[in-house]
């Protein structure tokens, strides 16, 4: 029993040795990726999570997770890097995992977004493996821990919920998903109230509601860019049919003067209805109305800004400067935004578009990935129990 007893220490033994040689053979290129991602950010928050995790649960499960950890967040970072999206650096909670910042306009597509998000569990995955060689080689249960926790934290940031990496990976399928996550979510709740859980779930519902409301943005972006469309059409037409119009001859342009009173007749009107509805609309309940009253603040900015212009060229008066300068100024800006708008229409519509084939791959990487890791989850509790029987 003794020499049992010794073998597995002698092993044991080994096991930390090959640990600590690995890292010694990576420990120039870590540090040094570290330095050059973070700017010191990365490596300054993981010591305040491997601190705090220390205090708790003790060093070796300290850097088993910060460990596993990292490496999942280095998964984004390397797929937005080949996708040549810009992040900032990889930021570590204390007891709440750790996150990259990506700007969501960077990302083009639902296939984009399947790609980024999929790096992360994937290298999750990856990070387990060193520990299965060494649990091989060592029968240490430590490495046992290492292969439960991995999978359990990957499989965990794999169900189907954003902010979850398996709610952004699901776009590529469908956002219906999300639904059907946030549903299976509230029996987990009332079983075990975990308040990371209940914070994923509450986060959960509103990207839930916005994408939802989805088409509803467009409709509003799709009104706005008629109305700034007919605004800029009769500026062009008074550039065009008043080519020598100085600003001191403002007052006397009928057309100038024409779309004036338009628009300050169109302003009032909007504005009395805002005035008088604008506090009756309530979320969910009216919210037809509520988009209704968006569209019309969405024009009355727009209008308010124009009328603000045609003012000034009428109360300037610089002789023999043609007010065309600055209509011609005006109209490049409504066509710089009407680019802005119809490009964010079109993301809007064509972001969740892909292709059946698409689909199917995505569902089979999906879906292999969780089965995998809900394998190496069984094995790595397996490892533990016999442990702690032999023990």
């Amino acid at each position: 029993m003794a020499t049992n007893a010794r073998h597995r220490s002698n092993k044991g033994l080994w096991g930390w040795i090959i640990a600590i040689g690995l890292f010694l053979l990576a420990k120039g290129k870590w540090v040094l990726a570290l330095f050059k991602i973070g700017k010191f950010a990365t490596l300054a928050s993981m010591f305040v999570s491997l601190g705090g995790y220390a205090l708790i649960f003790g060093w070796k499960f300290a850097f088993a997770i910060v460990y596993l950890i990292f490496v999942h967040e280095m998964g984004h970072l390397v797929a937005a890097k080949l996708k040549k999206i810009p992040t900032s650096p990889a930021i570590f909670i204390p007891f709440m995992g750790a996150a990259i910042g990506i700007d969501p306009k960077k990302i083009k597509d639902a296939e984009t977004e399947f790609f980024v998000a999929y790096g992360g569990p994937l290298a999750g995955l990856i990070s387990i493996l060193p520990a299965i060689g060494l649990y091989l080689v060592t029968q240490d249960p430590y490495w046992g821990l290492i292969i439960q926790l991995g999978a359990l934290i990957n499989l965990f940031n794999l169900f189907p919920v954003s902010p979850l990496d398996g709610g952004r990976i699901v776009t590529v399928l469908s956002t219906k998903i999300w639904f059907i996550g946030l549903l299976a979510m509230i029996p987990i709740i009332f079983l075990s109230p975990d308040p990371i859980i209940i914070l994923i779930f509450i986060f959960g519902i509103f990207t839930w509601w916005d994408r939802f409301k989805d088409n509803a943005k467009v409709e509003i972006m799709n009104y706005e860019e008629s109305v700034l469309t007919k605004v800029n059409e009769e500026m062009k037409h008074i550039a065009a049919s008043e080519p020598n119009l100085c600003n001191s001859e403002v007052q006397g342009s009928a057309n100038i003067i024409s779309l004036k009173n338009k628009l300050s007749y169109r302003l009032n009107e909007i504005n009395e209805y805002l005035s008088a509805d604008s506090g009756s609309a309530l979320p969910v309940i009216q919210e037809k109305k509520r988009n209704h009253l968006k569209k019309l603040s969405k024009e009355k900015e727009i209008l308010s800004i124009m009328l603000n212009k045609l003012k000034s060229y009428e109360l300037s008066f610089y002789e023999n400067i043609p007010i065309n300068t600055d209509l011609n100024h005006a109209i490049k800006e409504n066509e710089k935004k009407l680019t802005k708008i119809r490009a964010e229409i079109n993301r809007a519509k064509t972001y969740y578009k892909t292709s059946a084939g698409t689909k199917i791959r995505a569902l089979i990487l999906y879906l292999g990935l969780a089965v995998i890791l809900a394998l190496l989850l069984v094995y790595g509790m397996g490892i533990l129990e016999s442990s702690q029987l032999i023990q």
